[in-house]
């Protein structure tokens, strides 16, 4: 027990920056969280990089049953040795690469409950909420311009693809914000606490998802350049005259750029280049 105790107390110092390791060790930020997402005896919760467990310890008082995936092994090992309750499960893995149905019951809605690695959190963001039908909730510690974008507005310089594909999916909504100071070691950047209420269908109906992600990149590809503009020169097949009609049918005016349209109007103009005209709800 002193060695691994000799251990934790190394990595609340540094981290492995190759694993953007920022530890929240916050006892009261930790506390708050916890409560903030209502856990309950009924609810299961999956937690993603747990470090050391700080968080965890709280999870595993409150929930019926909590898995925690950590990619490094030293941690992992601290972890079993130094949380062992028979509700908690602890699985060292990728999450970038990991398979969620392996952990979960058929049909069981899971919380998920992370202060993720900012240099993977959009990537990790997107396969959460593109992962249908499992998640209840997420609530994920994001850098504070990550956070920013995704419960951005249209005509506002944050909104972008990271918003749609958020609002897409999900009701987010910023609960905290946190400054460097509750880390170890400390980030350069401050931080928020995003809540996702997922929805259990998306907010619209596509004709095609990959269309409307690809058709979406492509708008805000060149965000400073009319929508029409950016379409015609995004590699999706689509003439200038093409990309007109396209717009005219969905009433967007011809000047518009990507960031001024709502999530209903770049639905209703995927929808149009996917050659179907589906209803939005």
């Amino acid at each position: 027990m002193k060695q691994t105790r000799q251990v934790l107390s190394s990595f609340d110092l540094k981290g492995r920056k190759s694993l953007g390791q920022n530890f929240l060790l916050d006892e009261k930020v930790l506390k708050q969280i916890a409560d903030l997402a209502q856990i309950s005896a009924n609810d299961c919760v999956l937690e993603i990089g747990p470090g050391p467990g700080s968080l965890t310890k709280y999870l595993v008082q409150k929930a019926k049953k909590v898995v925690t995936i950590e990619l490094d092994p030293e941690l992992v090992k601290i972890l079993k040795a130094e949380l062992k309750n028979p509700n908690l499960e602890i699985v060292q893995a990728d999450i970038l690469k990991f398979n969620f149905n392996e952990i979960m019951q058929q049909g069981e809605k899971i919380k998920l409950i992370s202060n993720l690695p900012y240099n993977i959190s959009t990537q990790v963001v997107f396969r959460l909420l593109e992962t249908p039908g499992l998640f209840s909730e997420l609530y994920l510690m994001l850098q504070k311009e990550v956070a920013d974008r995704i419960v951005a507005e249209p005509r506002t310089k944050e909104y972008g693809i990271l918003s749609v594909i958020s609002q897409f999916h999900s009701e987010p909504q910023i609960l905290l914000n946190l400054g460097p100071e509750s880390f170890k070691p400390r980030p350069k950047v401050n931080s928020a606490l995003v809540k996702f209420r997922v929805l259990s269908e998306p907010r619209f109906r596509v004709a095609d998802y990959q269309d409307f992600k690809k058709l979406v990149r492509a708008g805000f590809a060149m965000r400073r350049k009319m929508l029409k503009n950016s379409l015609a020169k995004s590699g999706l097949g689509l003439s200038p005259e093409k990309v007109d009609e396209l717009m005219a049918r969905a009433a967007i005016n011809p000047k518009s750029r990507a960031e001024e349209l709502s999530l209903e109007k770049l639905v209703l103009l995927a929808n149009l280049y996917s050659g179907g005209e589906l209803p939005l709800a």
